[in-house]
């Protein structure tokens, strides 16, 4: 498959940035949606900068940040589901 190399770096690189967000936030578990919403949209911000101002060098990195967020998020999600469902 064609998109199979750049995806497997894509995936690399999120997993790297989450690495990275654990040691630098700790466990972020138990934010609520609403300051998941503040930190992605900042996130977004950034990546929304690299546009505006037409910067490619800082792009990758900031959309990886964008999408490693959006992964915390979801696994934030997951992990309280069960405390919420009792």
């Amino acid at each position: 498959m064609i998109n199979e190399l750049p995806r497997a770096q894509v995936l690399e690189a999120v997993l790297a940035e989450r690495e990275r967000q654990d040691g630098k936030w700790g466990d972020q578990t138990h934010n609520s949606d609403e300051h998941w919403t503040v930190i992605l949209t900042e996130e977004v911000g950034e990546v929304a900068r690299e546009v505006y101002e037409k910067r490619s060098a800082g792009m990758f990195e900031e959309v990886i940040q964008c999408a490693a967020v959006c992964f915390a998020w979801a696994e934030a999600y997951l992990n309280r589901k069960p405390y919420e469902e009792q």
